[in-house]
C-alpha cells in the first residue's frame, strides 16, 4: 500500500473511532432521556415536552455513526458476501460493486444536503432546514439535518479506506 493509502486507512480508522465513540454516547443519552421521561411522566405526572424530541434527535444521530461503523467493517446488509480482501477477480468485482453502488447512492444525498437546483447552495436541504426549529427544545433544525452529509462524507471516507486496503475484520466473540 502506498503512503496516501496508509493516510486514507488511518484517518478513516481515526474517523471510525470518533463515530463510535459519538453513537455510544447518543444512544446512552438517549435511554437516560427515556428513562426520565418515565419516570416523569409516570411518577410524577409532569413530563417535561422536550425528552420525546431529544431522545428522537439522539437516536437518528447515534443510528446514522453507527451504520458508518458497520459499513467500514462491511458488517452492512448486503446481498451477496465476497471476501473483498481476496486477490482474485471476484474480490476485485466486488470492490468494484461496492464502490460504484455506494457512490451512486451517496452522492445525490450530499449534493442536495450541499446544493439546491442550479448548485445554488441556498435551496440546500441544509439550508431550508436552517430556517427551522424544533418545537419542544427550540434548536435550529440544521444541526439534526447535518448528520445526513456528515455520515455521507464519512462512508465516503471509509469507502476509499476499503478501497486500498479493504473493509477491517469484525469482532469475533467467543460464541463465534
Amino acid at each position: 500500500m502506498t503512503r496516501a493509502g496508509d493516510a486514507v486507512v488511518a484517518l478513516s480508522a481515526w474517523i471510525d473511532r470518533a463515530c463510535l465513540l459519538l453513537a455510544k454516547a447518543a444512544l446512552v443519552g438517549m435511554v437516560c432521556v427515556i428513562m426520565l421521561q418515565v419516570v416523569l411522566r409516570y411518577g410524577l405526572r409532569q413530563p417535561p415536552v422536550w425528552t420525546e424530541e431529544l431522545a428522537r434527535y439522539l437516536m437518528v444521530w447515534g443510528g446514522l455513526l453507527g451504520a458508518t461503523a458497520a459499513f467500514r467493517r462491511a458488517v452492512d446488509p448486503a446481498v451477496v458476501r465476497v471476501n473483498e480482501n481476496a486477490g482474485d477477480r471476484r474480490a476485485r468485482f466486488a470492490k468494484l460493486a461496492v464502490g460504484l453502488t455506494t457512490v451512486i447512492f451517496i452522492a445525490p444525498i450530499l449534493y442536495y444536503s450541499l446544493f439546491g437546483p442550479g448548485l445554488d447552495p441556498a435551496r440546500s436541504f441544509l439550508m431550508r432546514m436552517s430556517a427551522r426549529t424544533s418545537q419542544g427544545l427550540g434548536i435550529n433544525l440544521a444541526f439534526i439535518a447535518a448528520a445526513i452529509p456528515t455520515v455521507c462524507l464519512v462512508i465516503l471516507i471509509h469507502l476509499a479506506a476499503r478501497i486500498v486496503g479493504g473493509p477491517i475484520p469484525p469482532r469475533r466473540t467467543e460464541q463465534s
